[in-house]
């Protein structure tokens, strides 16, 4: 018996709102002037491996053809991309914008049983680095939450190029700077502490690696390293970047949605700057995560500058199903439309009418409403 889900419902209440979601963020998408790419959900392993994390390789699916090949299922769209993007489309000119709808199989993180199959919604700006660019991204994420109905979420920002500068200034080998990104991600800055301390590392480094396990964030997490840390300057150029970034977007609007959280420093590993992650309340995983990725496509050919994000369309359809069955119970009574057997043209006219005016009609028997429950 398998421990996971395979897939959802082939007959279930979500397959219409998965359908519109994907249609409505398309939309959004295309509006940006973000073209539809196409990436093939099979690819060979040794190709893609050195654009994947341990534990997106980890929780992939991987088999071996007639010829020995071995081919990957694909377990994230963006790495795709940018394969796709170093093989088939450098010719292009750049900025290109790319969007897309697609499946990806792994072992996917749940409360209940693990999901296989699942889908992502995302957009990815190839060849453009800087504050513009950036902005792009999220507004185009905050306008698609917007369209969705959503307003009970928060986008919080994160920096993984300060995160890694600081880490590696404490001289500590890689699996302990691990161990300590670990303690960052479960937000226990007296874990780090101790970590840190028992390294002998010098005390500032301590107290600014330690303030990213914090549980509040905000701008203070940017005042107090600068703080214990005035004369880093790539921590200072760093904390300036994201400074200039959030008070954009209070300028646009947006203050109270978009957040520094220093501490969102989850998988993927491909990040390389910026990265935020999208939280909302009754969503039981985060709804999106984006960031910059600067040295991925450089895995497969030429370093090229991109930033992109990706939504789980699986949590959204979480999220907004249930505010919609309550309105679709009641309406199904006004759906029905009774057709008598003997003489069916009279009801099936009021059918075509219906339709005609792009109303949803359910057909039945007349005196037989009990059968289609």
């Amino acid at each position: 018996m398998l421990d996971f889900q395979l897939a959802t419902p082939a007959l279930d209440r979500s397959v219409s709102l998965r359908r519109q979601l994907t249609a409505q963020a398309m939309q959004v998408f295309g509006g940006w002037g973000y073209r539809e790419i196409q990436i093939p959900l099979l690819d060979h392993f040794d190709a893609l491996k050195v654009a994947l994390g341990e534990d997106q390789i980890t929780r992939s699916f991987r088999f071996v053809d007639r010829a020995g090949n071995v081919l990957m299922l694909r377990p994230d769209i963006t790495p795709a991309v940018a394969k796709t993007y170093a093989y088939q489309l450098r010719g292009l000119p750049l900025p290109l914008r790319v969007s897309y709808a697609n499946k990806v199989v792994r072992i996917e993180r749940a409360f209940g049983a693990p999901q296989v199959e699942s889908y992502q919604l995302g957009a990815e700006l190839i060849g453009r680095s800087g504050l513009v660019a950036d902005v792009e991204i999220l507004l185009i994420v905050l306008e698609l939450l917007e369209r969705l109905g959503l307003r009970r979420f928060h986008i919080n920002l994160a920096d993984h190029e300060l995160a890694r500068h600081l880490l590696s200034s404490t001289g500590a080998p890689k699996r302990i700077r691990k161990t300590v990104e670990e303690a960052i991600l479960a937000r226990d800055p007296d874990d780090v502490r101790r970590i840190l301390n028992d390294l002998g590392i010098r005390q500032p480094y301590i107290e600014a690696i330690s303030c990213l396990a914090g549980l509040e964030g905000g701008l203070q997490q940017l005042d107090w390293i600068e703080k214990c840390l005035p004369n880093d300057r790539q921590a200072r150029r760093r904390i300036a970047y994201l400074r200039q970034l959030e008070s954009t977007m209070a300028e646009l609007g947006y203050g109270k949605k978009v957040l520094i959280d220093l501490g969102e420093l989850d998988e993927p590993g491909y990040y390389t700057g910026m990265g935020f992650s999208v939280v909302s309340e009754g969503a039981s995983r985060r709804l999106a995560r984006g960031g910059r990725y600067d040295e991925l496509i450089g895995q497969f050919g030429v370093e090229t500058p991109a930033v992109g994000f990706s939504f789980s369309l699986e949590t959204l359809v979480e999220l907004l199903l249930p505010k919609l069955a309550p309105g679709a119970r009641r309406r199904r009574t006004h759906e029905i439309v009774a057709v008598d057997e003997a003489s069916p043209a009279e009801g099936f006219q009021e059918a075509l009418s219906r339709r005609r005016n792009n109303l949803t009609t359910r057909v039945v028997a007349k005196g037989r409403h009990e059968e289609d429950r």
